[in-house]
């Protein structure tokens, strides 16, 4: 497994979320919350998430085409960090079992590249 290609695929896909988040809340916020994605609040605080992701997948990004391992390291140990406190707040949350399943999946996975990455670059 090449965690260098699974970082550099998963930032790209945290910008592409991110957008998804931002312009379109109720398709992409589903599998987090589930039905709730429908409600006005949800879909605010999925834009905020989608605004985090992009900034942080783009700096991710950033420090890939400059090869900066240093910034390289801290953006991918804050995308670790984010995708571990969604994982809690997901598998820990009042959402259907569905978007436990899905969320929970997605989150814990992307924790685990994005530390792993930033891991190997220490």
């Amino acid at each position: 497994m090449d965690v260098a290609k699974l970082a550099k695929g998963q930032a790209v896909n945290r910008v592409l979320i991110g957008a998804g988040l931002v312009l379109a809340p109720r398709v992409f916020a589903r599998p987090w919350v589930g039905r709730y994605a429908a409600d006005a609040s949800s879909q605010v605080l999925a834009r905020s998430l989608g605004v985090r992701d992009a900034a942080v997948g783009g700096a991710g990004l950033l420090a890939l085409a400059r090869d900066d391992s240093d910034w390289l390291r801290w953006a991918f140990a804050v995308m670790a960090l984010a995708d571990a406190v969604d994982f809690a707040v997901i598998v820990g949350g009042n959402v259907p079992a569905s978007a436990k399943l899905v969320g929970g999946t997605m989150a814990a996975g992307s924790a685990a590249v994005a530390a792993a990455y930033a891991r190997r670059l220490s």
